[in-house]
């Protein structure tokens, strides 16, 4: 493909696996990858393991788009459709990884700093929306979140059905060798240490991550539908009053209470009956 490229020989050629959308304003999209990206980059410049995986979005026009595929990717929703014997998210790790071996615990340990990493951004940006179809599983283990059509204010019917500060279902709880209770393990006990560690980082860049959204509120994105109090939120999601030992609490309560949240398991209910996602 690159010596039949008229751009071949440029030192930065590159090839993608994109998406054409249509019929769709993937604005918003682009703001929230930009935010993936921002935060990612937060972790990394604070030395954190916290992982994420930014894709592109080019926006051609208000209803067209180009989206970056992830390769090496399958949402959990193909992966029990494509195993009927997968039943569960830990199922397709231990046929994967081969349980408590090396690669076992690195997938392990690669979901969970994927995990942290999300669920900080799940909380902060109030992403919705989050059935089994736009979770993706890499080839490592990580979890890496698509489709960021609900955020910030709106939500899928207007309904804000997901209360929970992030998913944290039975099924993801597993992996991290824990349960619907929270039984400790040194993976679910690691999640929580970097929940805290993503969470103390973003607030000191509480001012950057609001700024990159405010300047945005007048654009008329659906994840602004809340008007000035969207962006005011936002700003008590950062709890930039309290100190850091309160916040270590602040985000141990965050945990618990989505934990094996009934509401999230409702909305995955409600989406495999409607829908057909398992």
């Amino acid at each position: 493909v690159r010596r039949s490229s008229v751009h071949g020989k440029l030192p930065g050629w590159d090839l993608r696996s994109v998406i054409v959308k249509s019929g769709d304003d993937c604005r918003q999209e682009h703001l929230a990858v930009q935010l993936v990206a921002h935060l990612y980059d937060i972790y990394q410049e604070a030395g954190l393991p916290l992982w994420l995986r930014p894709y592109e979005v080019i926006v051609t026009s208000a209803y067209t788009a180009l989206i970056e595929t992830i390769p090496d990717t399958a949402s959990i929703h193909s992966i029990k459709s494509r195993f009927p014997d997968i039943t569960s998210l830990r199922d397709y790790y231990v046929a994967k990884y081969e349980e408590n071996s090396p690669n076992f615990k690195l997938a392990q340990r690669n979901f969970v700093e994927s995990m942290a990493g999300y669920s900080i951004l799940c909380y902060l940006l109030q992403v919705k929306d989050r059935h089994n179809g736009n979770l993706l599983i890499d080839e490592e283990g990580h979890i890496i979140h698509i489709d960021f059509g609900f955020m910030l204010s709106n939500s899928p019917g207007g309904v804000n059905f997901e209360s929970a500060p992030f998913k944290l279902t039975r099924e993801l709880l597993e992996v991290m060798d824990s349960d619907a209770e929270g039984t400790p393990s040194e993976f679910f006990d690691y999640f929580k240490v970097l929940c805290i560690q993503g969470f103390l980082t973003c607030r000191k860049h509480a001012e950057r991550i609001i700024l990159l959204v405010e300047m945005l509120q007048d654009s008329g994105f659906p994840c602004f539908k809340g008007g000035p109090r969207t962006i005011q939120n936002l700003r008590k999601r950062f709890h930039l009053s309290l100190t850091e030992e309160q916040c270590v609490s602040l985000v141990l309560s965050l945990i618990s209470s989505s934990m094996d949240a009934w509401r999230t398991r409702q909305y995955d209910y409600y989406q495999r009956v409607l829908n057909g996602i398992l």
